[in-house]
Order: C-alpha cells, then structure tokens, then sequence
C-alpha cells in the first residue's frame, strides 16, 4: 500500500465522524464532549492529510519541510482534544476547565518550542525526513524529542483512563475502551521506536528514519508509518464508537423490523380480507430522520393485529384439516413443516370464515400453541415463518 494511499484513506475516517458530530449539534444534540471530539477527529484528519507525501510535495514548495511541521502540530492539537474529552468524561464539569487550561498552556509552550527549533534549522525539503540531520542539525533533534515527550504523556493518560474504565464498562462502551487502548499501545510502539531512533543517531550516527517506498516495507517503516496511522484510526474510532454504535444497531433493527414488515404482509393481507374490521391497518412509512421508530412501532401494531386476526379464526379450525395439512407438509424440517402446517390450517379456516362455515369439530390449534413465543422477537421469526409458508403455496380451499 502506498504512503500516501494509507494516509489519505485513513483521513476519510476521522473527517466523517467530525462531520457526524457537527450533524447532531446542528439537530440539537449537543454534549460537552462535542467540541473536544470534533477538535481531535478534525486535527487528526489534517495531520494524516498535511503528511501524506504527496501533499508534503506540494508544502515543500512553500517552506522546506512544512508538511512535517503542520501535521505534527495538528496531532498535538488532537492529543489534546483527546485529553479535553477524557476530563470530560472522568471529571465533573467544576474540574475540567482548569485542567483543559493547564494542558492549553502546556501545548502552546510546546508548540512554540517546535516552531522555534524548526525555523532555526535548515529542514529538507520535499518529504521532510529529518534523518542524517539530527547530529549535525540538534535543534531538530529537540524538536523531535519535545514532540515525542508530549505526545508520550497524553498517551500514557489516555490509555490509563481507558483502562480504569474498562472494568465498569458494558457494550459499546467497553468495546471503546478497548479500541482506545489498542490504540494507545500502537502510538507508544510509535514513540518509543522514534526516540530510540534519534538518540541513536546523535550517539553512532546511524540513519534515524529509513526513507520507506510503502507503508510495510521494512519493520523500521511499519513502525515509522503504518503504526502510527493505525493508532490514530483505532483511538478516533474508540471515542466515537460509544455514540456511533447505538445509533447503528438502532439502524440495523430498523432494517430488519422492515423486511419482517414485508414478509409478515401476505399473512395480514389474508386475514385482513377475511376480518377487515378486527385487522388493524398498518400501512409502511417512508424513510424520514426516526425511520427505526417507526418501523418497530409498526410491526409491533401487524403482531398484534395479526394475533387478534388469529384468535377471531379459531371457531373455524377444524382439526382434521391438520392431519391431512401434515401430511402433506412430511419432509420439511421441524420448524417450517409446523409453519406449513399453520398456513394450510389459516387459510382453510379463512375459507370457512368468508363463506360463514363454522368448524364441525372445534379443537384449538395444537400447532399454533406449540410455535407461541413468550418474546416479541421470537414471535415475528414464527410468524414470518408462517407467512412465507402462506406466499409459498396456495392449496385449494376445503370443502366442508
């Protein structure tokens, strides 16, 4: 995978979730970890962007090793919306403005210290790879080193955090916690490689940062590159996964409730045209912003309607229609020969019911009592079951 490719591609993510989060605040939902959140998601897109080599190209243009210094900036920028949104999330609201001022103060300072180094060295230009430098050229080893320090601090706090939360977690949460963690334990292997490298260069000599054609093409690149990018991702998607993912699973029952809705229609539609009075209408919404709600309310209004349908249709269940019904179903499997049998047996007593035959022999559905479900969830999987069965086949009606 190209450099740039990884970079630019892993930018998408966090540009999308500051784009989710400014959504939801333009709607009303505004917490106070949304400005922190959309801080760190929008800083560390920009860092991934300004450092991609292509774009670096471009910056080089403009100052030698720009790119270089702006993206290292935005990922300080996003530590720190990182460490906002973890006193925001760990402290009561009193406590977290002065620490949010301290760690302000703190990154400008460290800022500045960058900037100053930066312009009183003379960078490369082009993909501002400092390597070779470092000894001849120690102010940009302090820049590194201050860089690598700040970001080492925050995170160390994070991953304690996300630790100490783990326990107490459930859910999404938790899976957020885990994912800041992993993260975390990346961007450290990221730090503790980069250190080491540049220490080891002002001591031996040795070449701190290896030029690397792709992401993966040697461990030192691996670390350099594809860890680094990785943390990021994993980190942006532990902070937003407690929100995001709700809402998601909200989304995914919506799409299941609606496909149930439409396998359940042939079997309302039947004992709707035989009872239209006691079949209550529920007619499918088009999509609109709380579409998952009112599916769910619907098919929880067709269960109901569907049950009462079925209860106004036993006086013209006639239990020698389902000795002859499971014959005719032998073969299926248990669960959809029991819904075959109970959509012959629907449909004969539909036929019974429009044509004002009551049962000669009246024996409450055995089958049905066996498929009745306690839960609402099991109850729509029976009776798709028996709807399917019902859109399925069409036997003639029975003669009586």
């Amino acid at each position: 995978m190209g450099v740039s490719t990884l970079f630019l591609s892993t930018a998408i993510v966090p540009f999308l979730i500051a784009g989710y989060r400014v959504v939801l605040r333009g709607h009303g939902q505004r917490k106070p970890t949304d400005i922190p959140l959309i801080v760190t998601a929008l800083a560390w897109g920009l860092a991934l962007v300004t450092l991609a080599p292509t774009v670096q190209a471009f910056e080089s243009t403009l100052v030698p090793s720009l790119g270089r210094l702006l993206s290292n900036v935005c990922t300080l920028v996003a530590a720190f919306g990182l460490l906002t949104l973890a006193s925001h999330v760990s402290h009561v609201e009193d406590k977290v403005r002065p620490k949010v001022r301290i760690r302000l103060i703190t990154l400008l300072i460290v800022v500045t210290v960058m900037a100053v180094m930066f312009f009183a060295s003379r960078p490369p230009s082009g993909l501002g790879i400092f390597t070779g430098l470092y000894r001849s050229q120690p102010t940009l080893a302090v820049y590194t080193l201050v860089y690598a320090t700040y970001l080492a601090y925050a995170v160390v706090a994070l991953a304690a955090l996300a630790l100490r939360s783990l326990r107490g977690a459930r859910s999404w949460l938790r899976l957020g916690m885990i994912l800041i963690v992993g993260g975390s334990v990346l961007y450290a292997g990221y730090l503790i490689q980069k250190v080491v490298s540049v220490i080891n260069e002002l001591v031996s000599g040795s070449p701190a940062e290896p030029f690397c054609a792709s992401a993966f093409a040697t461990l030192d690149c691996t670390f350099a590159i594809a860890m680094p990018a990785y943390a990021v991702l994993l980190v942006i998607l532990g902070t937003t996964v407690p929100t995001l993912g709700p809402w998601l699973e909200h989304l995914v029952h919506g799409i299941r409730h609606r496909r149930s809705l439409h396998r359940l229609r042939p079997l309302w539609e039947i004992l709707h045209e035989a009872q239209p009075d006691n079949t209550h209408a529920t007619p499918v919404h088009p999509w609109s912003p709380s579409w998952p709600g009112h599916i769910a309310e619907l098919l929880y209004r067709r269960v109901i309607a569907i049950r009462d349908g079925l209860l106004a249709l036993q006086p013209y269940r006639d239990p020698t229609d389902t000795h002859e019904h499971r014959r005719q179903a032998a073969g299926l499997s248990d669960r959809r020969r029991a819904a075959a049998i109970e959509a012959a047996d629907i449909r004969a007593a539909v036929y019974r019911r429009q044509h004002n035959m009551a049962a000669r022999e009246y024996v409450p559905s055995s089958n049905a009592t066996i498929a009745q479900d306690d839960d609402l969830d099991s109850e729509v999987r029976w009776l798709t079951l028996v709807s399917d069965a019902l859109a399925r086949s069409e036997p003639p009606p029975i003669q009586s």
